[in-house]
């Protein structure tokens, strides 16, 4: 490791418009010097990598470009973790920034600090309304050293909240499917290896929202669907696989509760269909395939509030079920 304390892993593909917002998160701190921001440009199309090129001849030893030939977003996670020598490691999306003025104070955290794990506070900010629209915070002890496995069973982490000590990625081969939607795969392997943990209460991450061409938008679900369905399918058998060795009874709660949300995830992308009888079938072959898959996650599965009507409704709901989704999606504001 060298004397960085923060490694950030940015993912970045025809970015050329937002790429610069990003860098300048970082660089505009008085702590730039201890941080790495290692972009990986996945064979953009636009000005994206020589806009990084300029960043890193300006700022060498700051910023580092990694070229490689298009092979998906996960696949720059992984480049990132390969190639990162910082002591702590955080994926941030190449669209998205950090809360400058915060950096200081955590950085000085993680200088102190040895945990496995340090969670964060993280912003959602609205493209729509060109505002901040949510912030996430978490009901955990502050700036203390705690054990995961007391605390895991009650977290529902995203990608934006955590940061990792670099050896916990590095030295367990932790590796993403290359495609979208590995944001949960990011956060669940390396949980076995996870000990202990902090929080420290300050915004770092800032998650920017209501782009068309999001992979969390309806219209990109739909059309990556195998996809999801993909990665959902290796986290159910990373559970499975989990399930057989000496893993901690509440850290497999917590990838099993994780895991269960993405399956919810799969299921709003069916609602989303116009066809009724298209709708109906996929719902019916999900469910029925993902009960014969793994019965733990079916049964938190049926917990959420779709899901829950749909099935004990013996699908009798799924189509007011889907309008009222489609409604709420037409209401969110991004």
């Amino acid at each position: 490791m060298s004397d960085k304390i923060l490694s950030i892993s940015v993912a970045a593909y025809d970015l050329e418009k937002l790429i610069y917002k990003n860098i300048e998160s970082f660089i505009n701190s008085e702590v730039r010097e201890k941080i790495e921001i290692i972009v990986t440009d996945d064979e953009s199309k636009d000005n994206t990598a020589k806009i990084v090129e300029q960043y890193e001849n300006k700022y060498p030893g700051i910023v580092r470009l990694i070229k490689q030939k298009n092979a998906g977003p996960g696949s720059t996670v992984n480049s990132g973790i390969k190639h990162a020598t910082g002591k702590y490691f955080k994926m941030v999306d190449g669209d998205d920034w950090v809360v400058t003025e915060n950096l200081k104070d955590i950085i000085e955290y993680l200088e102190k600090t040895n945990v496995d794990m340090v969670i964060t506070n993280y912003q959602v900010f609205s493209n729509k309304d060109n505002q901040v629209i949510k912030n996430c915070t978490f009901k955990l002890p502050t700036n203390k050293e705690l054990n995961f496995k007391d605390y895991c069973k009650s977290l529902d982490l995203g990608m934006h909240a955590v940061m990792f000590k670099t050896t916990i990625l590095q030295e367990n081969n932790i590796i993403l499917d290359n495609g979208f939607y590995t944001d949960t795969e990011y956060v669940l392997l390396p949980s076995e290896f996870i000990k202990t943990f902090s929080y420290i209460n300050l915004d770092l991450y800032v998650y920017l929202v209501a782009q068309a061409n999001q992979s969390v938008s309806a219209q990109s679900m739909r059309k990556n669907i195998k996809m999801h369905d993909f990665v959902l399918n290796r986290l159910i058998d990373f559970y499975e696989n989990k399930k057989k060795e000496n893993v901690d009874k509440n850290v497999l709660i917590y990838i099993r509760n994780r895991i269960a949300l993405v399956a919810a995830n799969q299921l709003s992308t069916y609602l989303t269909y116009d066809d009724k009888k298209e709708r109906l079938g996929k719902i019916k072959k999900f469910n029925m395939e993902l009960k014969n898959k793994s019965n733990d996650i079916y049964e938190r599965y049926k917990k959420n509030k779709k899901a829950f009507l749909i099935i004990y409704s013996r699908y009798l709901l799924t189509n007011i079920v889907s309008k009222l989704y489609m409604k709420k999606i037409a209401e969110v504001r991004y």
